[in-house]
């Protein structure tokens, strides 16, 4: 889908985070979630030149309406809002934005503003442990997405930041967006497993052009990252239903999955082991 959205931007006070999201209960502090708590979270992040309370912040009405899962009495929406930063290919324009911006279209020679995306990248980190301090929601019932330079943010946040010591996220949803060239180091085989990535983008895009997810997805399937692709035959802002059908679909099996993977898991191992104790007589290597 191209919906033109909010850039999440996560505001950082000179000592830390101050308050770093916006949420529909933002006001009332939830206690740590119990053994068997089926809440979750959805942190989306807009794209360069959008808000937080741009198109994007009606996902928490559109989600519910395709997998009523995703209610907001079990799931917490959070929109978070870019900082407003000047952007070279524009010559210097102020826009809220993740990071910034040289090249276009983007594409695979697109230049990368590494410490900007890394800023970002620490924005969102910051965000998803409020939501887990305050809210009580582990990494693990979380999704980040976002779109365009928020779905970028997102990739980074998902697969090259967060080490074996930190929770991966359940899952990860770029729209429209990219997988800067800079950030071409290995993904943890742990975060790999563990987080699955539905990637969409527009057949027609001219903005961030639509060879950016083959190159992506590509790249990240070699990391063993379960990736889900996606194609709509629009451009980079027009609107696809499918594309929301298609994210809350997502979300819905990534946090209420019909086996969770860590039983899957368990179960194949088990099943390995079984067979190997039971066979070690006829091994003859």
């Amino acid at each position: 889908m191209m919906m033109k959205l909010p850039v999440v931007v996560c505001l950082l006070a000179a000592s830390g985070l101050a308050s770093a999201f916006q949420s529909h209960d933002a006001g009332n502090r939830w206690t740590p979630p119990s053994s068997g708590d089926d809440r979750g979270a959805v942190v989306f992040l807009h794209g360069m030149g959008d808000t937080a309370n741009g198109g994007w912040a009606s996902l928490d009405h559109m989600l519910p309406s395709i997998c009523p899962r995703l209610s907001t009495d079990k799931i917490e929406y959070i929109f978070p809002q870019a900082p407003v930063k000047g952007i070279t290919l524009n010559g210097g324009e102020l826009v809220p934005a993740w990071f910034d911006l040289f090249d276009f279209p983007v594409d695979s020679t697109s230049r990368d503003d590494v410490v900007g995306q890394l800023n970002a990248v620490c924005m969102l980190e910051e965000t998803v442990k409020s939501i887990e301090q305050e809210r009580g929601i582990p990494a693990s019932r979380i999704v980040v997405g976002g779109f365009a330079q928020g779905g970028a943010v997102a990739m980074l946040a998902s697969y090259f930041r967060k080490e074996r010591k930190h929770q991966p996220f359940a899952g990860c949803i770029c729209l429209s967006g990219w997988l800067p060239n800079s950030w071409n180091f290995p993904v943890n085989s742990y975060v790999a497993e563990m987080t699955p990535l539905l990637w969409a983008h527009g057949a027609y895009d001219n903005k961030v052009l639509f060879m950016q997810q083959a190159l992506g997805t590509q790249r990240l399937m070699k990391e063993g990252i379960d990736v889900t692709v996606r194609t709509y035959p629009c451009a980079h802002e027009s609107y696809n239903s499918q594309e929301i059908n298609d994210m809350a679909e997502f979300v819905d099996e990534v946090l209420y999955p019909k086996v969770p993977k860590q039983v899957a898991t368990a179960e194949f191992v088990a099943s390995v082991k079984y067979l190997f104790d039971h066979n070690t007589d006829q091994y003859n290597p």
